[in-house]
């Protein structure tokens, strides 16, 4: 139909025939391009276009009744049911990287779009699709984010373009990927969920997947008033408009907690953790959850649970000394447990002292404060050990010593707070935690010496 014609850019050759081309290409070799993939190259305007050269010959019968030949920069594509699509560029190199045809995008299903809001372009194929994001890079959105991302709007929606590949291997197996405006979560059992807005950044900044509350399990929703909630695995965020974020915590998060870092204070791989922890400052109910590691895998379960009370003031802040038992303050911070008291040994591990009519608790700012005395004075602030064993009410009959402001957490420091114990008579205290008898006798019968306790504001203690 044509003379061959030689001389062209790279010393290559063509012929043109009836139904197509034929190139020698220097370095690659002699190539037809014929039949519907000839026609898309004609439209990108052949070796003129960005493609460049053939690089391969057509080849057929790939899975779906496909057909593809590279070319220098690219490929084409023919999909039955689709159409005739190149891939090349930016879109084409990540497409290569993620195995091409062969990977989990498969065949394209549309030619590239580009001129995008931000100067994106965008290619889809069978199972994802490919953006090529101005400053940012190049990213696949595939598998069931994908499919979220399309319900979204895609990137005309609110989440705007990716900024980041999909990453996986996150906890409890999930995935996640990093757009404009926030994130997309996936996680088995918890689904595939959008995260943005004033409620996606204080997410982050709770350390995200990682953090007491874990994956998203329902979208954003909210009012005409502007206020906003969304549920995750262990607890609810809500934006309240005019008054910022609310964080509320499930007891079901509290040892997944342990096991993802999202605890603030050590707990120096103690046997066994009881987190009590209130919802708020002021708050003086207290939910304790015990935490035991599991044989095999070491990680953190739950081995009891209960309902308790803190100081009549809740809890001091972080590093906030309790000062004197009249403040009624509890400390927040992990704490180790090493011994107990009371009228009798109900079976505990735990140093036990049996009390007596002279036991005493140092308040006085004396050699005896924070600790264990036995004197027949009665004077004030010192504790009177046995009056607040026999009375009616038997707040000391059961005890555990919570090692705050004393050996072996730390030195004594003066008028920083003393007789911080776990005791009978659940009522809120002047600085303890009070737990209802059985409660108290099931601590310590499994507790351990070494054992630990965190306490405080949930917001303080988890991330």
């Amino acid at each position: 139909m044509a003379e061959q014609q030689c001389d062209l850019p790279g010393g290559a050759c063509r012929q043109q025939f009836q139904r197509g081309w034929i190139y020698f290409v220097p370095g690659y070799g002699t190539f037809a391009v014929w039949g519907a993939i000839n026609g898309r190259y004609q439209q990108l305007s052949a070796d003129t276009g960005g493609l460049g050269y053939p690089s391969s010959d057509e080849q057929c019968g790939l899975p779906g009744g496909a057909c593809r030949q590279q070319f220098q920069r690219g490929s084409i594509y023919f999909v039955p049911g689709y159409g005739t699509f190149a891939v090349w560029g930016a879109i084409n190199g990540r497409y290569q990287q993620l195995s091409a045809d062969t990977g989990g995008l498969g065949y394209p299903s549309s030619d590239e779009q580009c001129g995008l809001s931000g100067g994106v372009c965008s290619q889809q194929f069978q199972r994802g699709s490919i953006y090529f994001v101005p400053g940012y890079g190049t990213f696949s959105v595939v598998g069931a984010i994908s499919g979220r991302y399309q319900s979204l709007g895609g990137l005309s929606g609110y989440l705007g373009a990716p900024h980041g590949d999909e990453q996986c291997g996150l906890r409890f197996g999930g995935c996640s990927q990093q757009f404009t405006r926030g994130k997309i979560y996936f996680a088995i059992g918890a689904g595939t969920q959008p995260v943005w807005g004033g409620l996606g950044s204080f997410y982050d900044s709770r350390h995200s997947q990682d953090g007491v509350i874990g994956y998203p399990v329902t979208g954003e929703a909210c009012d005409g008033a502007g206020n906003c909630s969304q549920s995750f695995q262990f607890g609810q965020l809500q934006w309240i408009n005019g008054g910022g974020v609310r964080y509320m915590i499930s007891t079901a998060g509290y040892c997944p907690a342990l096991n993802s870092g999202a605890v603030k204070y050590p707990t120096n791989g103690a046997q066994r953790v009881s987190l009590a922890v209130a919802d708020a400052y002021r708050a003086t109910q207290v939910s304790m959850i015990t935490c035991v590691r599991r044989p095999g895998d070491g990680q953190y379960v739950k081995e009891w649970g209960a309902i308790g009370s803190a100081g009549e003031s809740g809890f001091a802040g972080p590093g906030v000394a309790t000062g004197p038992t009249w403040q009624a303050f509890s400390p927040t911070g992990s704490f180790t447990v090493t011994e107990a008291f009371g009228l009798g040994n109900p079976g505990t591990a735990l140093s036990y002292r049996t009390l007596n009519q002279f036991s005493r608790w140092g308040g006085r700012l004396n050699a005896n404060y924070n600790q264990y005395f036995e004197s027949s004075s009665d004077i004030f602030p010192d504790e009177n050990m046995w009056y607040f064993a026999t009375r009616p009410t038997h707040d000391y009959r059961q005890g555990v010593v919570i090692n705050y402001n004393r050996p072996p957490d730390s030195p004594i420091v003066m008028n920083a707070g003393f007789a911080i114990f776990m005791h009978g008579n659940n009522k809120p205290t002047w600085g303890c935690l009070a737990f209802n008898d059985p409660d108290l006798l099931q601590f310590m019968r499994t507790a351990q010496a070494g054992d630990r306790i965190v306490m405080g504001v949930g917001y303080e203690i988890f991330w």
